[in-house]
């Protein structure tokens, strides 16, 4: 009993020195200085010092260091000393309720911005009246007045971006800490590297810690490179930091889920009441499609923020005439089983032995082996030729919309009054219109392919006359009466992906698909 009285005794004598350990720091002052008796000019002067000297303070007042002076508390203005900063005390906080930071350009200090009262940062050394801050190349340098040595921890800096983005700053806006409270301002005509998303707010790294920004407060110029393999979470990634950046005229919807519970996204951009549908990857195979429409999505959003002209189109006022609506994955699953292979999906073994082989780069299914291409109900019934059972394409599936994905775009279409759809597939530089339309809308639709056709080089098939289809297209213009093409990217390379070397040449083919389309539509 008597040990654990002695211990709460010590506990409560050492608990106040621990809880101002790290409010406590030197100041070395001029060689004239005064000691007041209170933080006021008004005051009792203590003494008049004739020499440089060196106390401990216990914080700042109304521009006043605390110090203990012979057993009582004294008062040296700031403009009198200056703080003392040890080597091994890395860390720094501003006190002041603001300060300066600067970069070096062309030997000259350039302000970037100002840090505002309790942010903490580590410097890497100190230089004249300065911190130097070092980011990788930049050196950040921060006034050593105002600031104060601490031992407050910094925020781990180690995580790395999975997708790195960079965004760009119009005008001086805030920066935030991990508990969302203002530290700095970021003035305009900045870039910041975004390393994740935590709702709306970015997370990035500032000054060599991680922060926080509002995302609405930013642009982008090139979030996606596209000429690589899109996976479905960059795609998703993307989606949602366009969502972010943009909300006054985007809008990101889940519109179903795949047969592994994958969620299927589309996006809108524009504020057209009249709209348009793109989608991609309907067929696993063909996943180069999601790059053709995520780049669509990347390429029109900027130049909607910015105002300007793209491809000879004014993008805010043609998609404000109409919005395009773009799902980039229609097949997550199939696409994934492409590109990682079956043990990257929980039904990855029935997909192997539906397939006979764990090569997939034929593979055009979804994951349990229905072409989603054929599971529309537009004659469904009547389809002829393919498989019987599940396999790597060309089975119907047991029953029109037996499949998550078809469903989900069925619901989706019936929810908007699309004025054009355009499905994208590979390959072979073709394009289908028909199915059955009547005489007014069958000479439109075939108008709308002649003109994709010069727009993009692409052929206009003839007319198929086939006795049912489970098409998408095909299934939209039977339920809509509104045009429906199926368009084939790149040249034929056979039962593959598309091969990566063909990006440059299908984008300079299709960037302006989607705004002509728009374009078209408002006329009707």
């Amino acid at each position: 009993m008597k040990r654990c009285l002695l211990t709460a005794l010590f506990l409560l004598l050492i608990l106040p020195t621990i809880g101002q350990a790290e409010d406590r720091w030197d100041i070395k002052t001029l060689d004239t200085y005064q000691v007041l008796s209170d933080a006021s000019i008004d005051s009792s002067i203590l003494l008049d010092g004739i020499k440089a000297d060196v106390y401990e303070t216990t914080g700042l007042q109304e521009g006043y260091y605390k110090i203990d002076f012979n057993g009582v508390q004294g008062f040296i203005h700031s403009s009198q000393a200056s703080t003392l900063f040890e080597q091994e005390r890395m860390s720094f906080k501003v006190v002041e309720d603001q300060i300066p930071y600067y970069i070096m350009t062309k030997g000259k200090l350039v302000q970037k911005g100002t840090l505002l009262k309790e942010a903490v940062l580590t410097r890497t050394k100190t230089a004249s009246v300065y911190h130097l801050v070092e980011v990788g190349k930049e050196v950040y340098y921060i006034p050593l007045a105002g600031t104060i040595p601490t031992t407050e921890p910094i925020i781990d800096t180690s995580k790395k971006a999975k997708y790195p983005m960079k965004l760009y700053n119009r005008d001086e806006v805030p920066i935030y800490n991990k508990q969302l409270i203002q530290i700095a301002t970021l003035s305009a005509n900045q870039s910041v590297d975004l390393i994740a998303l935590e709702k709306s707010k970015g997370v990035i790294y500032f000054l060599g810690q991680e922060a926080r920004i509002n995302m609405n407060d930013f642009v982008h110029m090139d979030l996606l490179q596209p000429k690589k393999v899109l996976t479905y979470e960059e795609m998703t990634y993307l989606l949602q930091v366009v969502a972010t950046l943009y909300p006054e005229f985007t809008k990101l919807e889940q519109i179903g889920k795949s047969v592994e519970g994958t969620p299927m996204y589309a996006m809108k951009i524009g504020n057209g009441k009249k709209e348009v549908l793109l989608d991609g990857s309907l067929h696993a195979r063909e996943h180069m499609t999601t790059n053709v429409v995520v780049e669509m999505i990347d390429t029109y959003s900027i130049h909607y923020k910015n105002k300007s002209v793209y491809g000879g189109y004014n993008v805010r006022e043609t998609l404000d005439q109409t919005a395009i609506w773009f799902i980039p994955m229609m097949n997550p699953d199939g696409v994934k089983l492409v590109q990682s292979g079956p043990k990257s999906l929980k039904n990855g073994a029935l997909a192997t032995k539906i397939n006979g082989s764990t090569n997939f780069n034929r593979w055009k299914s979804n994951i349990r082996g229905v072409d989603l291409n054929d599971n529309f109900a537009s004659g469904w019934d009547k389809i002829t030729g393919g498989h019987k059972k599940p396999a790597y394409m060309a089975y119907k599936g047991p029953s029109a919309f037996s499949e998550p994905e078809s469903q989900a775009f069925r619901d989706f279409v019936k929810k908007h009054k699309f004025k054009t759809y355009i499905s994208y597939h590979s390959s072979g530089q073709i394009m289908y219109w028909f199915n059955y339309q009547k005489q007014a809308e069958s000479k439109r639709d075939q108008a709308l392919a002649k003109t994709l056709s010069k727009l993009t080089g692409y052929k206009v098939m003839p007319p198929q006359y086939l006795p049912g289809s489970g098409a998408s297209a095909d299934w939209f213009i039977q339920q809509t009466k509104m045009p429906g093409i199926t368009l084939e990217i790149s040249p034929y390379v056979g039962d593959i992906p598309v091969p990566l070397s063909k990006w440059d040449a299908i984008w300079r083919q299709n960037n302006k698909v989607g705004l002509y389309l728009a374009q078209e539509a408002s006329k009707r």
